[in-house]
């Protein structure tokens, strides 16, 4: 009987933990320990009912449900009355698990009905937390809150962690439901935590709840990273119908990627573990997503419509409201791009939107779209685009983290596309400009959110395994060690900074006539594409004119071939080597001209140019182009961001000048003492930070209001978040996360430093960078080199900069005219 109990226990906590093979392996050797069933005594018999219960879930979950329910009808009649509750919450368990939700809830509440709350309360808050999962199915947000709420209050009161921890966790999941992400992945944070200490097993269905919120913010890379390592891990757990539904979360990231194929293939082998799991629920949303991966790749295709309005009705049968309204939008957009403009008509018109989430309404608006279109109603076509976009932009502003917000693009990716293509069509530049606007760079018209103090132990600690990861190469040691730690906090402080909420504030795109009206004298140069092919929109203050340029990959390549080259040349070279790459250098150079400025020349005159890149233009080293060389040019990452700053620094104060210099740099300490000589001969003392004062504390302290900030140290470029990217100080990295506390952001920032102008573009030109995360806190300019810079020629031309400033020229100019003589990756962004 000892061994049985012991076995039991056991069998128990492997199935908490999410390993139900384990957990039926041991469960088994119970009810083979406790003997012939016909020579039970009461606890023998109540055993045995109980080991049936937990034994049944594990074989539901290997996929043999009838043999579950099998044995949770024998446990129900070896149970003592006040037990036989669990055997019914069981069954409603295995019930949500084929999809037979109703069924689940008439048993949970036969369960409640036999439960005391008085005398058995965490029993209770079992019930609730597994009955508020199948609330959230159905979408009735209400009733499952309540349920988790009251289990949290009963957990937490009788100190089982457990139940606060996977309460926690689907209170997550409801946030998640109801679109409030940054909530959603804040109480993530809160269950993985309470998870590693009590149910490691569970964190991988943690990291596919994380990959499902990221999916609908829009960040794919990241969620397939979590996806993929869930769906490992659940496999080998045995979680089968887990598993199965992470691959389906896969395939919704995919097709959010444009890789409608790879979405059909994920969708497909899941949906052949629903049907062979009976779970009819998950089958029809499985072959839905095969079915939006099939009308993404061919949307004309025939039987697309039939198919899915048939599913359609299979999903309102089964209660899935959310799901049948997808099918019935994507069955009116195949209509609708067949021409059959009537039947789209009544599909959208009859599916009722009330309370459907942000996915879904962008697809109506999408679908309602396709229908003006078909009926040649352009403007009425473009009116839902913009309105889907503005219902995007203001679920954007409850974002506060930075590579959310311009993650959340992608989300309208397809609406901005096709309202750009019928802009591009009609030839209306006033069109194409506001329609260029919708569709670029929103993330960086909002301030992302300024991060608290509740991590910056965790930051502090992410600070110093940098330093120690950098003496142990110096030195030669292993660094595998601290490059593992350092990976897991990064992510885990990433993970975090997720929760941060966003203002709720949104702005509206500025017209052509007040950017045209800002430019006073300068033209502005708007780079557009649309199915890889590259246009440029040039304005000036009287004049709009769209050009066409040509294939946008063959520029994006001239761009890297031209910062190579300024790369090579940035370092020593043999005798005669450097002939030869300085002529490649100005062969492709004049290549890349020819493709994105020759042909605009014309209309721009002898003016200074303000720039809006698209996709990897936000690198192009302009100074190294012959007609750019010598003339004021500003990046800008919108024309709105640039209008909006532009208006900023007309009004700004005089305030103070700081300069860093950071170690190991040969130039750093001579330059910020010719720069500071020369800010002290033209008005206030400048803030001087050098040698072992140029902490990340002082510098932090002094950048907060500054005027000017030139800071001269080695940098660092991280692709994927510019939380990350960082300035070498005396005591370590200053990195994005620094800058984006600043309560106040500095005015204008000169980075002397290689490579942190890069910029890594997404979806919508949303760009991630050092330059990026500056802007995005509120300085007005940034200036910084897309590629590396040799000494010899930056030294000199900081220099330069600096006695032009602070003579009072407006930094695009005054970095022109002080890199006139030389090709140089420094790229002046933000204002000019």
């Amino acid at each position: 009987m000892s061994r049985a109990g012991d076995l039991y226990a056991a069998g128990v906590a492997a199935n908490e933990d999410m390993r139900p093979a384990a957990g039926a392996r041991l469960l088994r050797a119970a009810l083979r320990a406790l003997g012939d069933p016909e020579q039970d005594d009461e606890d023998a018999r109540t055993l045995r009912g109980r080991v049936s219960v937990s034994l049944a879930m594990a074989e539901a979950e290997a996929g043999r449900l009838a043999t579950g329910l099998e044995l949770l009808a024998t446990a129900a009649g070896l149970l003592p009355a006040q037990e036989r509750a669990i055997a019914h919450a069981q069954r409603a368990i295995l019930l949500r698990r084929a999809g037979r939700d109703e069924e689940s809830l008439a048993e949970y509440a036969v369960a409640l009905a036999h439960l005391d709350l008085d005398s058995q309360p965490v029993l209770v808050a079992k019930v609730l937390v597994n009955r508020a999962v199948v609330y959230m199915g159905a979408a009735r947000l209400g009733p499952a809150r309540a349920d988790l709420d009251l289990c949290l209050t009963l957990a937490r009161r009788e100190g089982a962690q457990v139940l606060v921890a996977k309460a926690v966790h689907d209170l997550g999941f409801l946030d998640y439901v109801a679109g409030d992400l940054p909530s959603a992945l804040r109480r993530y944070v809160e269950a993985e935590q309470l998870y590693e200490g009590l149910l490691p097993g569970i964190l991988a269905m943690l990291g596919l709840d994380r990959g499902r919120v990221l999916v609908a913010a829009g960040l794919v890379t990241e969620a397939e990273r979590e996806l993929g390592a869930a769906v490992a891990s659940l496999r080998e757990q045995g979680s089968l119908q887990d598993a199965a539904e992470g691959e389906l979360a896969r395939a919704a990231a995919a097709l959010l990627d444009g890789r409608a194929e790879d979405a059909r293939r994920l969708a497909r082998a899941a949906r052949t573990v629903f049907r062979r799991r009976g779970n009819a629920r998950w089958a029809a949303r499985a072959e839905l997503m095969d079915l939006r991966g099939a009308a993404a790749s061919a949307r004309r295709r025939v039987g697309t419509a039939r198919r899915a309005e048939e599913l359609h009705g299979v999903l309102a049968s089964l209660g899935m409201r959310e799901d049948a309204r997808v099918a019935a939008l994507v069955a009116a957009r195949a209509h609708a791009a067949a021409g059959r403009s009537a039947e789209a008509r009544r599909l959208v018109e009859t599916t009722g939107m009330r309370g459907a989430g942000l996915e879904t309404r962008l697809l109506q608006r999408a679908a309602r779209a396709d229908v003006a279109a078909a009926d040649g109603r352009v403007q009425a076509a473009a009116r839902e685009r913009r309105s889907g976009l503005a219902a995007l932009h203001r679920a954007r502003a409850l974002l506060g983290a930075l590579d959310l917000q311009g993650g959340a693009a992608v989300l309208g990716r397809e609406l901005a596309g096709a309202g750009l293509a019928d802009a591009l069509a009609t030839g209306r530049a006033a069109d194409v400009f506001t329609w260029a606007e919708l569709a670029r760079a929103q993330a960086m018209l909002t301030r992302p959110a300024v991060l608290g103090d509740e991590d910056h132990g965790a930051w502090q600690d992410l600070r110093a395994l940098g330093v120690a990861l950098g003496r142990a190469e110096l030195d030669g040691r292993p660094t595998a060690e601290l490059r593992t730690r350092r990976a897991a906090l990064a992510r885990d402080l990433r993970r975090r900074t997720w929760a941060a909420p966003g203002t709720g504030v949104t702005h509206r795109p500025a017209s052509l006539s007040r950017v045209q009206s800002a430019l006073d004298g300068a033209a502005m140069v708007v780079y557009v594409q649309h199915e890889g092919v590259l246009r440029a929109l040039v304005l000036t203050s009287t004049r709009a004119r769209l050009v066409p340029l040509g294939p946008l990959g063959v520029a994006h390549e001239a761009t890297s071939r031209v910062r190579a080259d300024l790369d090579v040349l940035a370092g020593v070279l043999p005798a005669g080597l450097d002939v030869g790459v300085r002529s490649a250098r100005g062969t492709d150079a004049a290549a890349l001209s020819a493709l994105v400025l020759d042909p605009v020349l014309d209309l721009v005159g002898d003016r200074d140019l303000v720039v809006v890149p698209t996709g990897g233009l936000l690198t192009v080293p302009w100074a190294a182009l012959a007609a750019t060389r010598g003339r004021a040019v500003t990046v800008a990452v919108s024309a709105t961001s640039w209008v909006d700053r532009v208006g900023v620094a007309a009004l700004a104060p005089p305030t103070p000048t700081v300069l860093v210099a950071g170690p190991g740099t040969t130039r750093g300490d001579a330059e910020v003492a010719a720069v500071a000589e020369l800010v002290r001969a033209a008005g206030p003392a400048p803030q001087v930070l050098l040698g072992g004062a140029a902490t990340v504390g002082r510098a932090r302290a002094a950048l907060a209001g500054a005027g000017v900030v030139h800071v001269a140290a080695h940098g660092r470029h991280e692709a994927d978040n510019p939380l990350f990217s960082s300035l070498e100080l005396a005591d370590g990295p200053l990195m994005g996360y620094d800058l984006l506390r600043l309560p106040s952001p500095p005015g204008l920032v000169v980075l002397s430093c290689c490579d942190l102008g890069l910029h890594d573009s997404r979806p919508g030109d949303e760009s991630l960078g050092t330059a990026s995360a500056l802007l995005a806190s509120g300085a007005r300019t940034v200036v910084a080199s897309v590629t590396r810079e040799a000494d010899d020629v930056a030294l000199p031309l900081m220099v330069d900069l600096h006695r032009r400033l602070v003579a009072g020229e407006r930094p695009a100019a005054a970095l022109a005219a002080a890199g006139s003589a030389a090709a140089t990756g420094f790229v002046c962004f933000g204002s000019g």
